[in-house]
């Protein structure tokens, strides 16, 4: 082609603005803007938000982009305690959480459940949160509590010039409150509430002190602790109260009839019961006006005795809310997960007239230790029965004890990164803007999987199933660049460039039935070494217009990437497949996938992709930001156009996930936000995000055809905020928060299953669109706020997403992450100067 964009693309995108403008004040803004030290404007004005989305100090409403930014006001005003369920009010961005730290993060339509990094950006302040490689539970990244954060930004499509690799889609920036000099401060919140719908009492502890030491020294120290009951049943069925195997074995395995109508010997309530505890300390020293220097360190814990995970019995394809919030399992096996990380930081500024110099140390080791019920697949897939039908315990491999000695699998990320990013940025009021920098990255990621029966010993000869330790090591250089020029008054010009280099190893030791030497024996190790690496560059290219002050129209070109990688070990093509039946499976969904045949040949031996590069993005859009009627009105509205080049795909090869380089997907959508200041007690902020995302050629080895979508992308989310405030005495309001947030329908590929361009339509997932509603209301004096709030008013419940997994299968079963059912509670706060 010619042109960069095609007529037809070029065409959807100028239709799809062109309608959005005509309907721009019915949707609108996503995040209120209040933010006392951010604001210009008089109190009957929308104020404006300051943000460094772009690495120098600008506002929403004049940076060329499409820009999200949530003052700490806002957060206050409607609850928010953590980015999650921010970001269900966020256009264009779609998440999967099985609770708190186990959120993946996808925008703009880019899947991120494949590959070693995510697709979405995190940011706490200046220090990039990378995602576990290899995890087979997803891309995740913590979610810290949001207590005493000054904003979030949500920068939409991809930040690869300023922010590199794993900011395809967008990034997320959580900005601290910084140490305040000569100030003392303190503030304090309690929360109580009660979950419904078999949940309990919940209880939130936070606080904040700000000390000033003299002059030029100052600490800030941010605490908080949540407590909240769970809400979903672990059922364990009695010993012999359910038939022998149904199905014609692995990995066709169904449960019986009366599986989920038999006796229990244990119900467990609350199973999914969470403790999040964080700690958060920085401290400023300004020796001199032109100098700062704020090194700071975070500690956070959480605690989950299960997944936010419930068992579906239905249709596997279009699933529906069960009756009862729960999940069984054959053997008493709880399936607890940890979340722990800490980090440490130090940013460094000094400005002279014609720049500023930045330095940003980050250093941080992050644990995630997950368990998962494994009973079902496991004894199927070695042929011993599943069910215990005579109660004897001779028909099944557990249980043998907790952790990983028991029928359950266990995984642990443990992640250790080490990041500088040093960067001079211009200053003045020139006609030319710079900016340059250096970013090095050495990240180290080990994960671990253990699934250990004893009580299979007597039939395979010891008691591994499945053993793998799997260290990663990748390291990333890269330079950077920005350059503005401000051609006339109303025209700007920028364009940015950033080159990388990434080099990445990764070892494996691996031992046990389900392995490639699982034949010769269940301690026979099996050890193989990889690497990938790729050099590339990343342009953006971006021109503004402004009209007046208050209007600007923008057109933007930008691509973003993300590293390559190394599968583990596909035991395929290592050994003769008739000596190992788990060899035979994985050989037999290769010919399936590659052949699109039913019909297996054992001596035929196809190779799985032992590794996967690099995917891209390129960006074309299009945008207006508008503030109108005297700053009473803002309406902002962004189109776009994005081809998605080899794109990291998770796939499976019977249980054995792998990530695959699939076909190109296109994608097209539209963003529009608006804030409006209705009267002197009203306000109105809402947003829409449509999102078009469709594989353009089949791909055997994903196994999605031409057409398909790309899965876990909702085609619409919407929200909408009124608030209200009422002054009683010039002391004393009253304050009101209604919220709706909208997610559409979504398909979604389940974890375990050998999905082919041939069979795709009988393992899809469609779930269904949901919404929820959230209320508050209390007063507000001058030092304190108490409100009553209603979360999930309505007692919505939703599927959200199939459960990641580690070591389930569709066929026996499926398991759905769902949301939080209504809870009720009362909100406290209180302000020392």
């Amino acid at each position: 082609m010619r042109t960069l964009i095609s007529r037809t693309a070029r065409s959807k995108i100028a239709l799809a603005v062109a309608l959005a403008v005509g309907v721009s004040l019915r949707v609108g803004l996503v995040e209120r803007a209040y933010a006392d030290t951010q604001s210009s404007a008089s109190g009957d004005q929308i104020p404006e938000v300051v943000v460094t989305a772009t690495k120098r100090t600008t506002t929403v409403q004049e940076t060329a982009a499409s820009i999200t930014a949530v003052s700490a006001q806002d957060i206050a005003d409607r609850g928010l305690v953590d980015f999650s369920t921010l970001a269900q009010s966020v256009p264009g961005i779609s998440m999967r959480t099985s609770g708190p730290g186990q959120t993946e993060f996808e925008m703009r339509g880019l899947n991120s459940a494949g590959g070693n990094t995510s697709q979405v950006g995190f940011y706490l302040d200046e220090t990039p949160l990378s995602s576990p490689a290899s995890a087979q539970v997803g891309k995740v990244v913590i979610d810290p509590d949001l207590y005493d954060l000054d904003r979030v930004e949500v920068l939409r499509g991809p930040q690869g010039t300023l922010y590199g690799s794993s900011s395809m889609g967008g990034t997320v920036k959580l900005v601290p409150n910084a140490p305040q000099l000569g100030t003392f401060a303190a503030t304090g919140e309690t929360v109580v509430s009660d979950t419904t719908s078999g949940g309990g009492m919940n209880h939130g502890e936070r606080g904040m002190v700000n000390l000033p030491i003299g002059d030029t020294l100052a600490v800030r120290i941010v605490g908080s602790i949540t407590e909240d009951s769970g809400w979903i049943k672990r059922n364990v069925i009695q010993d012999g109260a359910v038939a022998v195997d149904s199905g014609p074995g692995f990995p066709l395995v169904y449960r019986p009839s009366n599986f989920y109508t038999a006796p229990l010997q244990e119900s467990v309530n609350g199973a999914n019961t969470t403790s999040v505890d964080t700690v958060r300390a920085a401290i400023l020293w300004q020796p001199v006006d032109a100098l700062t220097v704020t090194p700071s360190v975070m500690w956070q814990s959480t605690l989950q005795g299960a997944p936010n995970a419930v068992d579906v019995n239905d249709d596997p394809t279009h699933p529906t809310v069960p009756d009862v919030n729960a999940h069984w399992e054959i053997y008493d096996t709880p399936e607890p997960q940890s979340d722990t990380i800490t980090l440490t930081a130090l940013k460094i500024e000094y400005r002279t007239d014609p720049f500023t110099i930045t330095s940003a140390t980050g250093n941080w080791n992050h644990t995630l230790l997950i368990s998962q019920d494994a009973t079902e697949e496991n004894a199927a897939a070695v042929g011993i029965p599943v069910y215990d039908a005579n109660g004897t315990d001779t028909g099944g491999i557990g249980p043998s004890g907790p952790g990983p000695t028991g029928p359950g699998i266990q995984e642990r990320d443990a992640t250790r990164q080490i990041s500088e990013e040093l960067r001079l940025t211009s200053n003045g009021t020139g006609s030319l803007q710079w900016l340059v920098g250096y970013f090095y990255q050495d990240l180290n990621s080990n994960w671990d999987e253990w699934a250990i029966n004893p009580q299979a010993t007597p039939v395979l000869g010891g008691p591994n199933l499945y053993i793998d330790y799997q260290p990663q090591v990748i390291t990333q250089n890269a330079q950077f660049g920005q350059l503005s020029w401000q051609a006339t008054d109303q025209l700007k010009a920028t364009v940015g460039l950033r080159h990388y280099h990434y080099s990445l190893s990764q070892m494996n030791s691996e031992w046990g039935v389900f392995t490639v030497n699982g034949y010769l024996g269940n301690s026979v190790p099996y050890n193989t070494a990889a690497s990938n690496n790729a050099s590339g560059t990343d342009p953006k290219f971006d021109l503004s217009y402004e009209f007046s002050k208050d209007l600007m129209v923008y057109a933007t070109a930008s691509k973003g990437f993300r590293l390559g990688g190394v599968n583990q070990p596909i035991p395929v093509d290592y050994a003769v497949p008739g000596n190992n039946p788990v060899l035979v499976a994985n050989e037999c969904s290769l010919q399936a996938k590659l052949l699109l045949t039913t019909t297996c040949n054992p001596a035929l031996l196809l190779q799985a992709p032992a590794t996967f590069s690099s995917d891209s993005v390129w960006n074309y859009e299009i945008g207006e930001k508008a503030t109108l009627l005297d700053r009473h009105l803002t309406v902002d509205v962004s189109g776009y156009y994005e081809r998605w080049t080899n794109p990291q795909i998770a796939t499976n090869l019977a249980g054995y996930g792998i990530t695959a380089n699939g076909a190109a997907a296109r994608i097209y959508g539209l963003e529009a936000e608006m804030q409006a200041l209705l009267t002197a007690e009203w306000d109105l902020t809402a947003n829409v995000g449509y999102t078009n995302a469709e594989f353009t050629q089949a791909s055997l080895i994903t196994g999605y055809p031409s057409g398909y979508s790309v899965p876990d992308i909702p085609d619409v989310t919407a929200s909408a905020v009124l608030r209200w405030k009422h002054e009683v005495t010039a002391n004393v309001s009253l304050v009101g928060t209604l919220e709706g947030d909208y997610v559409g329908t979504r398909t979604d590929a389940p974890y375990g299953e050998t999905i082919t361009v041939l069979n795709i339509d009988s393992y899809l997932v469609h779930l269904p669109a949901y919404g929820l509603v959230n209320f508050r209301f209390g007063a507000e004096g001058d030092n304190w706020t108490t409100a009553l709030f209603i979360s999930n008013l309505t007692n919505k419940e939703a599927l959200l997403d199939p459960q990641p997994q580690i070591d389930l299968q569709m066929a026996a079963y499926a398991r759905y992450l769902v949301n939080q059912p209504r809870t009720i509670g009362v909100d406290l706060t209180y302000k020392f100067h």
